[in-house]
């Protein structure tokens, strides 16, 4: 269990199943799961005339996006679960393998095409045709932040001979997005970190078949772009910061 809850019930409530959270199906990855990270940083500083000195940074920090999981909504009616079900999708090979019926005026036909267009194009589910999907085997988009830091140091001679300094500093923390407001953001996966792919519509009259509607998602790159995380330190949106520094020699 990840400890992302006060109560112990609600860790095992929200546990990811093909069997039923009481019967777990192995090893998952974590919430917390980093995957690929990238720092870089390079500054440069000059100092002139012999009162003071100006140095300019730039912090890059690229990180793999969210872990999440591709699961049914089932309104808690497929394995019976009582409160957040989350049942792990099994990916169709085929049209043979899903049972769809008609959503409105969208077709079963209709409506597996573009499911099985959405699985084509998606990296992981592709790879996992004929198999259930595994918990947070999918991520976010790849984010990229890059950070300025501007220092302007004044030096300042004192009579014992030793020199001072009096330090400006400022601090744009995800400069990228001050450049282009549609960089620089950070996604995240909404509902527990689930992606409901296909709605549970019951089962196929005195059956244990399950039914399903798709609800025609484009593609797995933008099933998030409107989750974009704008609150905290690390932000999607631009921060400044500036601050004064007296340094004793």
């Amino acid at each position: 269990f990840d400890g992302t809850s006060s109560q112990n019930s609600s860790q095992w409530r929200g546990l990811h199943s093909i069997n039923g959270r009481n019967n777990p199906d192995g090893l998952y990855r974590s919430d917390f799961a980093m995957a690929s990270r990238i720092i870089g940083q390079v500054s440069y500083r000059k100092e002139y005339f012999g009162f003071g000195a100006t140095q300019i940074s730039l912090i890059y920090d690229g990180n793999s996006g969210n872990p999440y999981s591709y699961t049914y909504n089932t309104r808690g009616n497929l394995t019976n679960e009582d409160s957040r079900e989350r049942a792990l999708i099994y990916v169709p090979r085929d049209r043979s393998e899903i049972v769809l019926v008609d959503d409105g005026s969208r077709t079963a036909e209709q409506q597996w095409l573009e499911l099985d267009n959405f699985i084509a194009n998606d990296d992981y589910l592709s790879s996992r045709r004929g198999q259930y999907a595994e918990r947070k085997a999918s991520r976010t988009p790849f984010t990229h932040i890059m950070d300025l830091r501007v220092l302007q140091d004044f030096y300042i001679d004192m009579p014992n001979g030793k020199r001072n300094t009096l330090q400006l500093s400022l601090d744009v923390f995800n400069f990228t997005n001050m450049l282009n407001k549609d960089w620089g953001r950070i996604y995240f996966a909404g509902n527990g970190g689930n992606f409901e792919l296909l709605d549970f519509e019951g089962f196929v009259p005195d059956t244990n078949i399950p039914q399903f509607t798709y609800g025609g998602v484009a593609d797995s790159e933008n099933i998030f772009i409107n989750n974009v995380d704008d609150s905290g330190f690390r932000s999607s949106r631009w921060q400044a910061q500036v601050g004064v520094r007296y340094i004793f020699n």
